[in-house]
């Protein structure tokens, strides 16, 4: 897992979109204020992300959201308001990250 230039990511929703972004993008690091398009993003990877998310949190996550929301911090504050329980998001994507192997910050 890489670490961001401004730091440790801030959580488990965080460290999901880095991983999903990075995979998607075949880029590494990405930080969670880097830009999608910046990072030559376009529609079909927006797809991708949207897909592995869906698959990783087990709700619907339309492509054009993170279309909307070019950053991992702000597509992650859009997941939080979306109405998932912010406890649902965190156990989701902390199961998948784990059978990926790919370390989870700790949430204390």
């Amino acid at each position: 897992m890489s670490v961001p230039q401004n730091g440790a990511h801030r959580d488990v929703l965080e460290t999901l979109l880095v991983h999903c972004w990075e995979s998607a993008l075949r880029q590494r690091p990405i930080d969670v204020h880097d830009d999608f398009f910046a990072l030559a993003g376009h529609s079909l990877v927006a797809m991708r992300i949207a897909h592995r998310l869906e698959k990783a949190l087990g709700v619907p996550v339309e492509y054009v959201l993170v279309l909307e929301h070019p950053t991992i911090a702000e597509l992650a504050r859009s997941l939080r308001d979306s109405g998932v329980p912010a406890s649902e998001l965190e156990r989701a994507g902390r199961e998948y990250l784990l059978t990926l192997g790919v370390p989870v910050p700790d949430p204390t």
